[in-house]
Protein backbone atom coordinates (compact mmCIF):
# COMPACT_ATOMS: atom_id res chain seq x y z
CA UNK A 1 0.00 0.00 0.00
CA UNK A 2 0.70 3.65 -0.54
CA UNK A 3 0.72 4.21 3.21
CA UNK A 4 3.91 1.55 3.61
CA UNK A 5 6.27 2.79 0.57
CA UNK A 6 5.47 6.84 1.05
CA UNK A 7 7.99 8.12 -0.61
CA UNK A 8 9.80 10.43 1.80
CA UNK A 9 12.22 13.21 0.51
CA UNK A 10 14.65 15.17 2.86
CA UNK A 11 16.13 18.21 2.25
CA UNK A 12 18.47 19.65 4.60
CA UNK A 13 20.16 22.19 5.07
CA UNK A 14 22.52 23.50 7.69
CA UNK A 15 25.31 25.83 8.51
CA UNK A 16 28.73 23.75 10.47
CA UNK A 17 29.23 25.35 13.68
CA UNK A 18 31.74 25.52 16.40
CA UNK A 19 32.06 22.15 18.45
CA UNK A 20 30.13 19.20 17.37
CA UNK A 21 27.36 21.13 15.36
CA UNK A 22 27.45 19.18 12.25
CA UNK A 23 26.84 16.25 14.47
CA UNK A 24 24.07 17.83 15.86
CA UNK A 25 22.74 18.72 12.84
CA UNK A 26 22.72 15.03 11.63
CA UNK A 27 21.61 13.66 14.71
CA UNK A 28 18.56 16.20 14.35
CA UNK A 29 17.77 15.30 10.83
CA UNK A 30 18.17 11.55 11.43
CA UNK A 31 15.36 12.01 14.65
CA UNK A 32 13.48 14.15 12.25
CA UNK A 33 13.20 11.43 9.36
CA UNK A 34 12.37 8.48 11.59
CA UNK A 35 9.24 10.51 12.53
CA UNK A 36 8.18 10.95 8.55
CA UNK A 37 9.09 7.40 8.06
CA UNK A 38 6.91 6.40 10.87
CA UNK A 39 9.49 4.44 13.10
CA UNK A 40 8.66 6.84 16.07
CA UNK A 41 6.58 8.98 15.57
CA UNK A 42 2.61 8.75 17.57
CA UNK A 43 0.91 9.51 14.48
CA UNK A 44 1.91 9.09 10.74
CA UNK A 45 2.59 12.21 8.82
CA UNK A 46 2.16 13.14 5.52
CA UNK A 47 4.64 16.21 5.41
CA UNK A 48 7.22 17.84 8.33
CA UNK A 49 8.94 21.33 7.60
CA UNK A 50 11.12 22.32 11.03
CA UNK A 51 13.51 25.42 11.34
CA UNK A 52 15.57 26.27 14.56
CA UNK A 53 16.82 29.79 14.82
CA UNK A 54 20.10 30.28 17.12
CA UNK A 55 21.70 33.39 18.73
CA UNK A 56 19.45 35.40 16.19
CA UNK A 57 20.04 33.63 13.25
CA UNK A 58 18.75 30.17 11.01
CA UNK A 59 21.06 27.67 11.77
CA UNK A 60 19.27 24.27 10.80
CA UNK A 61 16.37 23.40 8.55
CA UNK A 62 14.77 20.37 8.00
CA UNK A 63 11.59 19.55 5.21
CA UNK A 64 9.87 16.01 4.33
CA UNK A 65 7.38 14.34 3.30
CA UNK A 66 5.20 14.88 0.28
CA UNK A 67 4.12 18.51 -0.84
CA UNK A 68 1.46 16.74 -2.98
CA UNK A 69 -0.25 13.48 -4.24
CA UNK A 70 -1.16 13.33 -7.84
CA UNK A 71 -4.59 10.93 -8.92
CA UNK A 72 -1.96 8.60 -10.36
CA UNK A 73 0.15 8.21 -6.93
CA UNK A 74 2.53 10.59 -8.04
CA UNK A 75 4.21 12.55 -5.39
CA UNK A 76 5.89 15.89 -5.83
CA UNK A 77 8.37 16.07 -2.38
CA UNK A 78 7.91 18.87 0.50
CA UNK A 79 10.86 21.25 0.42
CA UNK A 80 11.50 23.83 2.71
CA UNK A 81 10.04 26.36 0.66
CA UNK A 82 6.74 25.07 0.25
CA UNK A 83 4.29 27.49 1.62
CA UNK A 84 1.03 25.84 3.55
CA UNK A 85 -2.01 27.30 4.78
CA UNK A 86 -0.76 27.94 8.26
CA UNK A 87 -3.74 28.27 10.04
CA UNK A 88 -4.07 29.70 13.46
CA UNK A 89 -0.36 31.44 13.41
CA UNK A 90 -1.84 33.80 10.89
CA UNK A 91 -3.79 35.70 13.77
CA UNK A 92 0.14 36.16 15.18
CA UNK A 93 1.39 37.54 11.86
CA UNK A 94 -2.19 39.27 10.92
CA UNK A 95 -1.34 41.24 14.38
CA UNK A 96 1.52 42.57 13.25
CA UNK A 97 -0.19 44.31 10.37
CA UNK A 98 -3.00 45.63 12.70
CA UNK A 99 -0.60 47.16 15.35
CA UNK A 100 0.62 49.45 12.65
CA UNK A 101 -2.59 51.39 12.82
CA UNK A 102 -2.12 51.46 16.37
CA UNK A 103 1.32 53.43 16.15
CA UNK A 104 0.08 55.41 13.44
CA UNK A 105 -2.59 56.66 16.09
CA UNK A 106 -5.52 55.29 13.73
CA UNK A 107 -6.77 52.65 16.13
CA UNK A 108 -6.84 52.62 19.78
CA UNK A 109 -6.73 49.43 21.47
CA UNK A 110 -8.87 50.83 24.38
CA UNK A 111 -11.50 52.39 22.00
CA UNK A 112 -14.77 51.13 21.90
CA UNK A 113 -14.46 49.17 18.00
CA UNK A 114 -17.90 50.17 16.81
CA UNK A 115 -16.18 53.95 16.52
CA UNK A 116 -14.07 51.87 13.59
CA UNK A 117 -16.80 49.45 12.42
CA UNK A 118 -19.44 51.68 10.76
CA UNK A 119 -22.16 49.45 13.31
CA UNK A 120 -22.71 49.32 17.04
CA UNK A 121 -20.77 46.09 18.40
CA UNK A 122 -22.25 45.18 21.76
CA UNK A 123 -22.59 42.00 24.00
CA UNK A 124 -26.21 42.47 24.56
CA UNK A 125 -25.73 40.13 27.65
CA UNK A 126 -23.89 42.83 28.36
CA UNK A 127 -25.11 46.16 26.62
CA UNK A 128 -23.16 49.01 28.71
CA UNK A 129 -19.60 47.25 28.96
CA UNK A 130 -17.84 47.98 25.44
CA UNK A 131 -15.79 46.27 23.51
CA UNK A 132 -12.26 46.97 22.46
CA UNK A 133 -9.42 46.02 20.10
CA UNK A 134 -7.20 44.72 23.24
CA UNK A 135 -9.80 42.62 23.90
CA UNK A 136 -10.15 41.15 20.30
CA UNK A 137 -6.59 40.44 20.34
CA UNK A 138 -5.96 38.74 23.10
CA UNK A 139 -9.76 36.85 23.43
CA UNK A 140 -10.97 38.58 26.01
CA UNK A 141 -13.65 40.35 23.80
CA UNK A 142 -16.79 37.85 24.76
CA UNK A 143 -17.32 37.26 21.16
CA UNK A 144 -17.95 33.44 20.67
CA UNK A 145 -17.26 31.38 17.29
CA UNK A 146 -20.29 29.32 18.06
CA UNK A 147 -19.22 27.02 14.93
CA UNK A 148 -18.88 29.54 12.27
CA UNK A 149 -16.80 32.43 11.72
CA UNK A 150 -16.36 33.01 8.20
CA UNK A 151 -18.92 33.67 5.69
CA UNK A 152 -18.87 33.46 1.98
CA UNK A 153 -18.35 36.27 -0.66
CA UNK A 154 -21.78 38.46 -1.41
CA UNK A 155 -22.75 37.85 2.32
CA UNK A 156 -22.52 40.55 5.06
CA UNK A 157 -20.21 39.90 7.93
CA UNK A 158 -22.85 42.19 10.53
CA UNK A 159 -25.27 39.00 10.05
CA UNK A 160 -23.00 37.80 12.95
CA UNK A 161 -23.80 40.15 15.47
CA UNK A 162 -27.88 41.18 14.09
CA UNK A 163 -30.74 38.93 13.78
CA UNK A 164 -30.16 37.13 10.92
CA UNK A 165 -29.01 33.55 9.40
CA UNK A 166 -25.88 33.65 11.43
CA UNK A 167 -26.98 35.24 14.08
CA UNK A 168 -27.77 32.27 15.90
CA UNK A 169 -30.15 33.88 18.55
CA UNK A 170 -27.04 35.42 19.83
CA UNK A 171 -24.56 32.03 20.20
CA UNK A 172 -21.59 34.70 18.80
CA UNK A 173 -21.96 36.36 22.69
CA UNK A 174 -20.80 35.01 25.71
CA UNK A 175 -23.82 35.17 28.09
CA UNK A 176 -22.27 34.28 31.38
CA UNK A 177 -25.39 31.60 31.72
CA UNK A 178 -22.16 29.20 33.49
CA UNK A 179 -22.34 31.64 36.18
CA UNK A 180 -19.21 33.17 35.04
CA UNK A 181 -18.27 36.39 34.51
CA UNK A 182 -17.62 36.51 30.87
CA UNK A 183 -18.06 40.14 30.91
CA UNK A 184 -15.61 42.11 27.85
CA UNK A 185 -12.14 42.01 29.35
CA UNK A 186 -13.44 39.76 32.44
CA UNK A 187 -12.71 36.22 30.43
CA UNK A 188 -10.25 34.50 27.87
CA UNK A 189 -12.07 31.55 25.32
CA UNK A 190 -10.20 31.53 21.75
CA UNK A 191 -12.22 32.62 19.31
CA UNK A 192 -11.38 32.55 15.51
CA UNK A 193 -14.09 35.51 15.08
CA UNK A 194 -12.21 38.48 16.92
CA UNK A 195 -10.01 37.98 13.86
CA UNK A 196 -12.82 38.85 11.80
CA UNK A 197 -13.51 41.97 13.90
CA UNK A 198 -10.04 42.97 13.92
CA UNK A 199 -9.68 42.82 9.99
CA UNK A 200 -12.98 44.93 9.89
CA UNK A 201 -11.19 48.21 11.82
CA UNK A 202 -7.98 47.39 9.03
CA UNK A 203 -10.80 47.69 6.12
CA UNK A 204 -13.37 50.60 7.37
CA UNK A 205 -9.99 52.46 8.32
CA UNK A 206 -7.96 52.07 5.54
CA UNK A 207 -10.50 51.29 2.86
CA UNK A 208 -8.33 48.54 1.56
CA UNK A 209 -9.08 44.96 1.02
CA UNK A 210 -7.39 42.88 4.45
CA UNK A 211 -5.11 40.71 1.99
CA UNK A 212 -3.95 43.67 0.12
CA UNK A 213 -3.34 45.80 3.38
CA UNK A 214 -0.89 43.20 4.57
CA UNK A 215 0.90 42.63 1.63
CA UNK A 216 1.37 46.29 1.22
CA UNK A 217 1.94 47.47 4.74
CA UNK A 218 3.72 44.35 6.20
CA UNK A 219 4.80 41.40 3.66
CA UNK A 220 6.55 43.31 0.79
CA UNK A 221 8.17 46.13 3.45
CA UNK A 222 9.55 42.80 4.86
CA UNK A 223 10.53 41.55 1.85
CA UNK A 224 8.51 38.33 2.65
CA UNK A 225 6.87 36.66 -0.29
CA UNK A 226 3.91 35.19 1.98
CA UNK A 227 0.03 36.20 1.43
CA UNK A 228 -3.39 35.70 2.61
CA UNK A 229 -4.50 35.43 -0.76
CA UNK A 230 -4.92 31.92 -1.24
CA UNK A 231 -4.11 31.97 -4.79
CA UNK A 232 -1.11 34.51 -4.54
CA UNK A 233 1.22 31.68 -5.92
CA UNK A 234 -1.40 29.34 -8.20
CA UNK A 235 1.26 30.11 -11.01
CA UNK A 236 3.63 28.40 -9.37
CA UNK A 237 1.38 25.03 -8.96
CA UNK A 238 2.47 22.37 -6.16
CA UNK A 239 6.37 23.48 -6.65
CA UNK A 240 5.28 26.32 -4.60
CA UNK A 241 2.23 25.46 -2.47
CA UNK A 242 1.61 22.26 -0.66
CA UNK A 243 -1.37 20.56 0.20
CA UNK A 244 -2.49 19.55 3.81
CA UNK A 245 -4.34 16.29 3.84
CA UNK A 246 -5.64 13.80 6.34
CA UNK A 247 -6.37 9.85 6.23
CA UNK A 248 -10.03 10.17 6.64
CA UNK A 249 -12.63 12.68 5.59
CA UNK A 250 -14.19 16.40 7.41
CA UNK A 251 -14.54 16.27 10.78
CA UNK A 252 -13.60 13.81 13.14
CA UNK A 253 -13.79 10.89 10.73
CA UNK A 254 -10.51 9.53 10.67
CA UNK A 255 -9.34 6.17 8.55
CA UNK A 256 -5.76 5.75 9.27
CA UNK A 257 -5.54 2.56 6.71
CA UNK A 258 -7.33 4.70 3.74
CA UNK A 259 -5.55 6.99 1.45
CA UNK A 260 -4.40 10.42 1.97
CA UNK A 261 -7.51 12.61 1.49
CA UNK A 262 -6.47 16.46 0.38
CA UNK A 263 -8.19 19.20 2.97
CA UNK A 264 -7.02 22.24 1.30
CA UNK A 265 -4.96 23.81 -1.69
CA UNK A 266 -5.42 21.01 -3.94
CA UNK A 267 -5.08 20.83 -7.73
CA UNK A 268 -8.24 23.01 -7.56
CA UNK A 269 -8.56 25.88 -4.69
CA UNK A 270 -10.44 28.36 -3.74
CA UNK A 271 -8.56 31.93 -3.65
CA UNK A 272 -11.15 33.43 -1.00
CA UNK A 273 -14.41 31.89 0.69
CA UNK A 274 -16.87 31.41 -1.69
CA UNK A 275 -14.44 32.22 -4.43
CA UNK A 276 -14.74 30.37 -7.90
CA UNK A 277 -12.21 26.76 -8.06
CA UNK A 278 -9.16 27.63 -9.59
CA UNK A 279 -6.36 25.52 -11.00
CA UNK A 280 -3.18 25.14 -8.79
CA UNK A 281 -1.28 26.12 -11.82
CA UNK A 282 -2.96 29.44 -13.33
CA UNK A 283 -3.47 32.88 -12.13
CA UNK A 284 -6.35 34.40 -11.09
CA UNK A 285 -7.06 37.97 -10.78
CA UNK A 286 -9.75 38.16 -8.74
CA UNK A 287 -11.49 40.66 -11.05
CA UNK A 288 -14.52 39.85 -9.48
CA UNK A 289 -14.16 41.78 -6.22
CA UNK A 290 -13.16 44.57 -8.15
CA UNK A 291 -16.46 46.00 -6.89
CA UNK A 292 -15.82 44.79 -3.06
CA UNK A 293 -16.99 47.47 -0.04
CA UNK A 294 -14.24 47.78 2.63
CA UNK A 295 -15.85 46.38 5.55
CA UNK A 296 -18.70 44.66 4.24
CA UNK A 297 -16.95 40.90 4.58
CA UNK A 298 -13.81 41.24 6.07
CA UNK A 299 -13.52 37.22 6.49
CA UNK A 300 -13.23 36.67 3.10
CA UNK A 301 -9.09 35.87 3.26
CA UNK A 302 -9.30 34.16 6.47
CA UNK A 303 -7.48 36.90 8.80
CA UNK A 304 -8.12 33.70 11.59
CA UNK A 305 -5.89 31.29 9.80
CA UNK A 306 -5.32 31.80 5.72
CA UNK A 307 -2.08 32.93 5.43
CA UNK A 308 0.22 30.96 3.22
CA UNK A 309 3.52 30.40 4.13
CA UNK A 310 6.66 28.48 4.68
CA UNK A 311 8.68 27.23 7.88
CA UNK A 312 11.24 29.33 6.00
CA UNK A 313 9.24 31.79 5.90
CA UNK A 314 8.24 32.61 8.90
CA UNK A 315 11.32 31.92 10.33
CA UNK A 316 12.86 34.79 8.68
CA UNK A 317 9.76 36.87 10.33
CA UNK A 318 11.17 35.27 13.83
CA UNK A 319 14.45 36.57 12.74
CA UNK A 320 13.04 40.28 12.30
CA UNK A 321 11.36 40.04 15.69
CA UNK A 322 14.48 38.90 17.57
CA UNK A 323 16.99 41.49 15.78
CA UNK A 324 18.31 44.63 17.62
CA UNK A 325 16.68 46.56 15.09
CA UNK A 326 12.97 47.39 14.19
CA UNK A 327 11.35 46.09 11.62
CA UNK A 328 12.01 47.75 8.70
CA UNK A 329 12.93 47.06 4.93
CA UNK A 330 16.15 48.62 4.52
CA UNK A 331 16.25 52.58 4.56
CA UNK A 332 12.43 52.38 4.98
CA UNK A 333 9.94 53.69 7.34
CA UNK A 334 10.38 50.68 10.53
CA UNK A 335 6.87 48.33 10.21
CA UNK A 336 7.04 48.24 13.52
CA UNK A 337 9.07 49.78 16.79
CA UNK A 338 10.22 47.39 19.50
CA UNK A 339 8.05 49.35 22.23
CA UNK A 340 4.91 47.91 20.19
CA UNK A 341 6.76 44.56 19.86
CA UNK A 342 7.10 44.46 23.77
CA UNK A 343 3.71 45.60 24.02
CA UNK A 344 2.24 42.70 22.31
CA UNK A 345 4.56 40.41 24.22
CA UNK A 346 3.31 41.94 27.56
CA UNK A 347 0.47 39.78 28.91
CA UNK A 348 -2.97 41.11 28.29
CA UNK A 349 -4.53 37.88 30.04
CA UNK A 350 -3.42 35.81 32.29
CA UNK A 351 -5.41 32.16 34.22
CA UNK A 352 -5.93 32.72 37.49
CA UNK A 353 -7.26 29.29 38.63
CA UNK A 354 -8.80 30.63 42.09
CA UNK A 355 -10.80 33.37 40.00
CA UNK A 356 -11.76 30.59 37.19
CA UNK A 357 -11.47 33.54 34.78
CA UNK A 358 -10.65 31.92 31.48
CA UNK A 359 -11.22 28.03 29.11
CA UNK A 360 -7.70 27.10 29.16
CA UNK A 361 -7.79 24.66 26.96
CA UNK A 362 -7.94 26.86 23.67
CA UNK A 363 -10.92 25.49 20.74
CA UNK A 364 -10.62 22.30 22.86
CA UNK A 365 -14.43 21.26 23.98
CA UNK A 366 -14.26 22.98 27.68
CA UNK A 367 -15.14 18.90 28.80
CA UNK A 368 -11.89 18.25 27.37
CA UNK A 369 -9.82 17.31 30.43
CA UNK A 370 -6.35 16.64 28.74
CA UNK A 371 -6.03 20.04 26.96
CA UNK A 372 -6.85 22.02 29.97
CA UNK A 373 -3.53 24.39 30.62
CA UNK A 374 -2.29 24.52 27.26
CA UNK A 375 -3.26 28.37 26.85
CA UNK A 376 -2.62 29.95 30.13
CA UNK A 377 -1.30 33.77 28.98
CA UNK A 378 -2.09 35.91 26.57
CA UNK A 379 -0.80 39.32 25.27
CA UNK A 380 -1.95 40.89 21.83
CA UNK A 381 -2.68 38.31 19.76
CA UNK A 382 0.35 36.23 21.29
CA UNK A 383 0.23 33.27 23.11
CA UNK A 384 2.98 33.03 26.06
CA UNK A 385 4.09 29.88 27.58
CA UNK A 386 6.32 28.47 29.92
CA UNK A 387 7.67 25.33 29.18
CA UNK A 388 7.94 24.58 33.02
CA UNK A 389 3.95 24.21 32.56
CA UNK A 390 3.91 22.04 29.89
CA UNK A 391 6.35 19.46 31.88
CA UNK A 392 8.78 20.04 28.81
CA UNK A 393 10.99 21.66 31.22
CA UNK A 394 12.63 21.37 34.96
CA UNK A 395 13.14 25.23 34.96
CA UNK A 396 10.70 28.24 34.07
CA UNK A 397 11.66 28.83 29.96
CA UNK A 398 9.09 31.75 28.95
CA UNK A 399 8.73 31.67 24.82
CA UNK A 400 6.12 33.32 22.49
CA UNK A 401 4.00 33.13 19.54
CA UNK A 402 1.38 31.03 18.25
CA UNK A 403 -0.21 27.61 17.50
CA UNK A 404 -2.02 26.25 14.66
CA UNK A 405 -4.03 23.35 13.73
CA UNK A 406 -6.37 23.34 11.20
CA UNK A 407 -7.05 21.15 7.51
CA UNK A 408 -4.76 18.36 8.89
CA UNK A 409 -2.25 20.97 9.89
CA UNK A 410 -0.14 21.12 13.21
CA UNK A 411 1.73 23.99 13.31
CA UNK A 412 4.01 26.29 16.57
CA UNK A 413 5.88 29.14 16.44
CA UNK A 414 8.04 30.00 19.27
CA UNK A 415 10.44 32.92 19.88
CA UNK A 416 12.18 33.53 23.07
CA UNK A 417 14.12 37.21 22.98
CA UNK A 418 15.82 36.84 26.29
CA UNK A 419 18.01 34.27 23.76
CA UNK A 420 17.48 35.33 20.45
CA UNK A 421 16.08 31.68 19.42
CA UNK A 422 13.28 30.34 17.75
CA UNK A 423 11.50 27.05 16.80
CA UNK A 424 8.81 26.87 13.68
CA UNK A 425 7.47 23.65 13.36
CA UNK A 426 5.06 23.00 10.46
CA UNK A 427 3.23 19.48 10.22
CA UNK A 428 1.01 19.53 6.96
CA UNK A 429 -1.19 15.84 7.60
CA UNK A 430 -1.92 13.09 9.99
CA UNK A 431 -2.74 9.94 9.58
CA UNK A 432 -4.98 9.22 12.49
CA UNK A 433 -6.58 11.29 14.95
CA UNK A 434 -3.63 13.44 16.87
CA UNK A 435 -4.62 13.82 19.78
CA UNK A 436 -6.22 10.23 20.46
CA UNK A 437 -2.34 9.00 21.81
CA UNK A 438 -2.30 9.52 25.89
CA UNK A 439 -0.96 12.87 26.08
CA UNK A 440 2.38 14.06 28.50
CA UNK A 441 1.24 17.49 27.54
CA UNK A 442 -1.58 19.74 27.00
CA UNK A 443 -0.88 19.75 23.26
CA UNK A 444 -1.32 16.66 20.57
CA UNK A 445 1.60 14.06 21.62
CA UNK A 446 2.84 14.41 17.91
CA UNK A 447 3.37 17.88 18.13
CA UNK A 448 5.13 17.60 21.61
CA UNK A 449 7.37 14.60 20.19
CA UNK A 450 8.85 17.43 17.56
CA UNK A 451 9.10 20.32 20.26
CA UNK A 452 11.40 18.26 22.38
CA UNK A 453 13.36 17.41 19.76
CA UNK A 454 13.43 20.61 18.70
CA UNK A 455 14.21 22.25 22.00
CA UNK A 456 17.27 19.55 22.47
CA UNK A 457 18.41 20.25 19.21
CA UNK A 458 18.82 24.09 20.28
CA UNK A 459 20.09 23.41 23.44
CA UNK A 460 23.25 21.49 21.69
CA UNK A 461 23.59 23.79 18.30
Amino acid sequence: MLKNILFVFVLVWSVQIAGQGEDVTSDLTRQLDELLTNKKAVTELAGLQVVLIKDGKRQFEFAGGMAHQSEDNQITPLTIDHKVRVASISKFVMALGFMTLVEEGKVDLDEDVSKYLGFNLRNPNYPKAKITASQLLSHTSSIRDAGVYFLEHGQSFKDFFFPSKYYKDGAHFASGSSGKNEAPGEFFTYSNLNFGILAGIIEMVTGERFDVFMDKTVFKPLGLNISFNGCQFSNKGHQYIATLYRRGMWGETWDPDGPWKAQVDDTERTCYYGGPKVSSDKVHMLRELDGYEAGSNPTLFSPQGGLRASAKDLSDLIMLLVSEKDLSAGESKAVLSHKTIKQMLTPVWQHQSDKDNGHTGGEADIDDISSMGLKRAYGLSTHIINLKDWRMSEEDSVWYGHMAAAYGLLGQLWFNPDTNDGIVILLTGMGDNPYKPERTTPMAEIEAQVLRIALDGLSRL
